[in-house]
C-alpha cells in the first residue's frame, strides 16, 4: 500500500514540472526591430533575433507610435507561441495573408491595440 501511496505522489509531482504554460500574463522585452509587414489589421513587428511582434492596429485613433527600423524598443507583450493550443505544438510560421509566411523563432503579441508608424 505504501508502495501505491508512493508511486501516486511521484507521478502527480512529475506531471506538474513540466515547463507548459497554459495562460500567460503581459511581460516586457526589449527587442530590435529591423523589419515588419502589415495588412488591413495588423503590423507584425520582426526583430533581428527573429522573433515576431503582432500589434493589432487601433482604429478609433489617428495617434501613432513612431518605431525606427534598427532601434531597440521595450514592448509590454504577451507571449503567444509558448501557449498550449489544443495539446498539440503548432508550426513556427505566421500567415499575414495568402502570399505572406513568416517564420519566426517566437511569437508575441502588443498586450493593447495600436497604431504604429514606421520610419525607415
Amino acid at each position: 500500500m505504501k508502495n501505491i501511496v508512493f508511486l501516486f505522489f511521484f507521478v502527480l509531482y512529475s506531471c506538474q514540472t513540466n515547463n507548459v504554460i497554459i495562460c500567460s500574463k503581459p511581460i516586457h522585452i526589449t527587442r530590435k526591430i529591423i523589419s515588419f509587414k502589415e495588412n488591413k489589421e495588423v503590423n507584425i513587428l520582426i526583430a533581428d533575433n527573429n522573433d515576431i511582434i503582432e500589434v493589432f492596429k487601433e482604429n478609433t485613433s489617428n495617434n501613432c507610435k513612431k518605431i525606427k527600423l534598427g532601434k531597440s524598443y521595450s514592448l509590454k507583450i504577451i507571449p503567444v507561441s509558448d501557449l498550449i493550443q489544443q495539446g498539440v505544438e503548432s508550426p513556427n510560421e505566421y500567415i499575414l495573408n495568402d502570399s505572406t509566411i513568416i517564420k519566426y523563432s517566437h511569437y508575441y503579441t502588443l498586450e493593447k491595440k495600436q497604431n504604429v508608424c514606421i520610419i525607415k
